[in-house]
């Protein structure tokens, strides 16, 4: 029997997403897993933001975090520190929370990687967003394959063919189950999913 589990999607409190407050807040609403978004600055740090810019590869994650420089990028760092992914793992460890990894570009799988192994957080980490090839390079990484966020009438209107197809692309590419917007995941493709082995 399966158990359902609690997301909080970047915290879903009222701190600025990808923050250490948002972290904790996610933790303290009682969420079985907390998602958070990576990319990568110029040093090959794994840190907390949601959108992968070009300006990042400018400087190091300790230059960034400097004040007048980490405001540049969004303007809630102007009370919060850009946090890091090795900071998520310390704070998740000794309370066993899960964590949902939304890695936003190719750079930032293998020092997300390395961060999951490091902390032996395999059974405990779901990769999520920029999955390209991890299946294959990483098998002893938990991903989850990205589905359509709007299903076409055709998937509408054949719903189970659709998700009977997702599941069995799903287990074929070696992912460990599917990531999903609520409104096109219905009963059917939970039961297939979970009697696929997924």
């Amino acid at each position: 029997m399966y158990r359902t589990l609690a997301a909080a999607h970047t915290g879903c409190g009222e701190s600025p997403d990808n923050t250490m407050a948002s972290f904790v807040e996610g933790v303290r609403s009682g969420a079985d897993i907390v998602e958070v978004d990576i990319v990568v600055a110029r040093d090959g740090s794994a840190i907390l933001m949601h959108d992968d810019t070009p300006e990042l590869l400018l400087h190091s994650y300790e230059e960034w975090n400097q004040p007048h420089l980490r405001v540049l990028l969004n303007t809630a760092y102007e009370e919060h520190e850009i946090a890091t992914l090795e900071q998520i793992f310390r704070a998740a460890e000794p309370l066993g929370i899960n964590l949902n990894l939304d890695i936003k570009s190719a750079a930032s799988i293998e020092p997300t990687i390395a961060l999951i192994r490091k902390y032996r957080a395999q059974e405990r980490s779901y990769i999520t967003g920029y999955s390209e090839s991890i299946t294959e390079t990483y098998p002893d990484i938990q991903v989850m394959l990205n589905t359509p966020v709007e299903l076409t009438p055709e998937q509408l209107d054949n719903y189970e063919r659709y998700a009977e197809t997702a599941c069995q692309e799903a287990k074929q590419r070696g992912y460990s189950g599917l990531n999903m917007k609520g409104t096109t995941c219905r009963p059917f493709m939970v039961e297939a999913a979970h009697h696929i082995g997924l």
